[in-house]
């Protein structure tokens, strides 16, 4: 009787003050994490990884691959006939 009686004294009274205060870190860390993702992305002054660039400067990221097919080849495409409906 006597272990019945502590263990539904964890499960109500311990358990969730315990989960309460893991769950509290839990959420404190991923705040911090995502407030710090912000400043990096928003904030010009502490993005280090990028040279500055003056107005007007363009930066290519990606530049797509040539494919095989030349556009001096391109004949206008296949003739569909079109037939009014009415």
């Amino acid at each position: 009787m006597l272990k019945f009686v502590l263990i539904v004294v964890l499960i109500f009274f311990v358990f969730p003050k315990l989960l309460k205060w893991v769950l509290r870190g839990f959420v404190v860390s991923q705040i911090n994490k995502a407030q710090q993702e912000f400043q990096q992305q928003y904030n010009p002054n502490t993005n280090t990884n990028r040279p500055k660039k003056r107005d007007g400067q363009v930066d290519v990221d990606f530049v797509p691959p040539k494919s095989g097919k030349n556009s001096d080849d391109f004949n206008g495409g296949e003739y569909i006939d079109y037939e009014e409906v009415k």
